[in-house]
């Protein structure tokens, strides 16, 4: 029988081969489909989370920039500030002399007055 019928068994064969092959092929597609879709949603959050990296990363460098020129603007005034102190400071010595010489000059008419009123009683 297999002498008679070598050629169609032979094609079965070759015709189930085929099958399987395509078979084979198509559950080949379908996992790489769902691999790539698997990838691709993987990588999706990753590069959301990588913009907002990146967004944020501009944000603080706008912030950055902007402490930045805060900080400058205080050291500014915080420069007028110890100026006016310094030149402050060097006019104590002046104001020292002159209360000094106030309070000298109270300390002699408060003398004179009471010189006086003791004159008078």
């Amino acid at each position: 029988m297999i002498k008679e019928n070598w050629r169609v068994i032979l094609l079965t064969l070759l015709a189930a081969n085929l099958v399987f092959m395509a078979l084979l092929e198509v559950q080949r597609l379908a996992l790489w489909r769902r691999e790539q879709e698997y990838f691709a949603r993987i990588q999706q959050p990753s590069t959301e989370k990588f913009d907002y990296l990146v967004a944020e990363l501009s944000e603080t460098k706008k912030t950055q920039t902007l402490l930045l020129d805060l900080i400058y603007k205080i050291s500014a005034e915080i420069n007028t500030r110890v100026i006016k102190v310094e030149a402050a400071t060097q006019e104590v010595p002046a104001n020292v002399k002159e209360t000094r010489d106030i309070q000298a000059r109270l300390n002699s008419l408060q003398s004179a007055v009471d010189q006086m009123s003791a004159a008078k009683h």
